[in-house]
């Protein structure tokens, strides 16, 4: 990707890019910081040699919805550079998000933007809840995409025909690309930084941000059971949570995972010192405390939510894991 070589007056040699790589960054209104910043680092420390961070390889455009300055989930406010229109003329066109609000729809001149750029075959990159606005506007191929695993029900609830991949860190699919959000941001940056410019220079970049360019095949972390790190439990405890409301069997779970259920079984009882089954029945009654605490759903409805049969197997469940009994709970609300 670098092309004729020139010399500065200092007398120091360096290599100037064939092409210029142009992103059009989109802030939706409360994004968060840590996706921009991280991805945003890692184009500017490509862009140039060293940390001088002149836009030689490529360049960068922040655009709002409104023209004006949007506020992040912090608070801060960012200004754009660009209006939004430029954006058609980018080769990567990324929507960062963040806080979304259940059940409202991105703005109908967001949808038909985002479907504008996807038919001029421009790169289009969500980040963190920045894809759900790539699926409501039906750009994403095949229905697949990477969703933090935060927002896995928020989103299997609003895109039902979609497959939400909650494990990997960011997910390719042709030119879109999805990322779950937090280091995700970073470690997809420096994916595209490989693929367009070559791996010594996303590893420089890694190196620099102090993060281990290996890792960007990780899968996200486990929230359940800190400390979890065998791919096995932790590809299971997923499906637990994605299933909780319609559970399937614990051979079925094996299965999606590409294991045994004896396997299964096994490692559970080494890394946790508890089966699936009980694992699974600590992660309902998590669920079914939240629900309890944060909603006015009546005990029949939180049960089923949770894949319990009705109140006397909620009560049993809670019983079983010696917490105070539902009615106690709900009534000890503030």
């Amino acid at each position: 990707m670098l092309g004729r070589r020139k010399t500065r007056g200092d007398g120091v040699e360096i290599r100037t890019p064939t092409k210029k790589l142009r992103f059009g960054i989109i802030l939706l209104p409360q994004f968060t910081l840590s996706a921009l910043s991280l991805f945003l680092d890692c184009l500017r420390l490509a862009a140039d040699e060293k940390d001088q961070s002149r836009q030689i390889r490529c360049s960068w455009d922040i655009t709002t919805l409104s023209g004006t300055s949007v506020q992040s989930s912090t608070g801060m406010f960012v200004e754009p550079t660009a209006v939004l229109g430029s954006i058609l003329e980018c080769d990567y066109v990324v929507v960062v998000g963040g806080l979304i609000s259940p059940h409202k729809k991105a703005p109908a001149a967001l949808l038909d933007l985002l479907r504008k750029i996807n038919k001029r075959q421009i790169r289009l990159i969500g980040l963190c809840t920045g894809t759900f606005a790539l699926a409501e506007a039906d750009v994403l191929p095949e229905n697949q995409c990477c969703v933090s695993w935060l927002h896995t029900e928020e989103f299997g609830v609003e895109f039902t025909e979609f497959s939400a991949d909650s494990i990997s860190l960011y997910r390719a699919n042709g030119r879109h690309y999805t990322c779950a959000g937090g280091m995700g941001s970073a470690y997809l940056g420096l994916e595209i930084i490989a693929a367009e410019f070559g791996e010594e220079l996303a590893r420089k970049c890694a190196s620099i941000l102090m993060i281990p360019f290996e890792r960007r095949t990780n899968e996200q972390p486990a929230l359940i059971f800190s400390g979890v790190s065998n791919r096995v439990v932790k590809q299971a405890l997923r499906v637990f949570e994605s299933t909780m409301e319609d559970p399937i069997s614990m051979a079925d779970v094996a299965r999606r995972i590409g294991t045994t259920r004896r396997q299964m079984e096994r490692i559970f009882r080494e890394e946790l010192g508890k089966s699936p089954l009980r694992v699974r029945d600590q992660l309902r009654v998590r669920k079914a405390k939240q629900l309890l605490l944060e909603t006015d759903l009546n005990f029949t409805e939180i049960a089923v939510a949770c894949g319990l049969l009705g109140t006397k197997t909620l009560n049993r469940a809670f019983a079983r894991e010696g917490e105070a009994l539902p009615r106690t709970q709900r009534a000890s609300r503030p």
